[in-house]
């Protein structure tokens, strides 16, 4: 399994300070199901209903996080 990097929190903390407080929809596209479920559990990680995955016809992953 795909190990959540630095990059990954990272990224998604600067998602939630650009968004300075209210939560949005963003959209972000990872490889494997691995790697997405990794940067999903990345600090900070969703919760319940806070996300939803599709896989591409390429096998990329579509992600939709309510950040």
């Amino acid at each position: 399994m795909t190990q959540a990097g630095a990059s990954d929190s990272d990224h998604k903390k600067s998602l939630v300070r650009e968004a300075a407080g209210t939560k949005t929809w963003r959209h972000v596209v990872r490889a494997d199901a691995d790697a997405a479920a990794a940067y999903l559990n990345a600090d900070p990680a969703q919760g319940p209903g806070e996300a939803t995955i599709a896989t591409r016809p390429d096998g990329q992953i579509d992600i939709l996080a309510f950040l």
